[in-house]
């Protein structure tokens, strides 16, 4: 079963696509901030990572430069979303997809679909 790693601090959306993901057949996993998500992947190899961009203590893409400096992570693929992309620096960024909340979870699952089943 693949594993996914969901870092959002908003609990109503992490609730929700955590329950559409389990029903979907993916383990998931999930932390409200960037420092959170690190310390879940001391322990655990996330097949794909679904991020938010704006949260406390480590944003999105401040989590994901920790990331890609991580030799053992750094081909993990990283999906993006936010509600306000522009308040971001992003052209930088080496995430492998993005999606623009609010979305539909069937948007969603085919962003995820051909992201979580290139890594072995």
């Amino acid at each position: 079963m693949k594993l996914i790693l969901l870092v959002d601090d908003e609990v109503d959306t992490t609730s929700v696509l955590t329950l559409l993901l389990e029903h979907a057949g993916y383990q998931v996993l999930s932390a409200s901030n960037g420092l959170e998500a690190l310390d879940i992947m001391s322990e655990h190899s996330p097949d794909l990572i679904i991020s938010d961009c704006m949260m406390p203590l480590m944003d999105g893409p401040s989590f994901l430069k920790e990331v890609r400096g991580n030799p053992a992570y750094e081909a993990t693929p990283f999906l993006l979303m936010s509600s306000a992309p522009d308040q971001h620096d992003l052209k930088n960024a080496k995430f492998d997809s993005f999606i623009l909340k609010p979305f539909q979870f069937e948007k969603l699952m085919a962003i995820i679909e051909p992201l979580i089943n290139v890594k072995p």
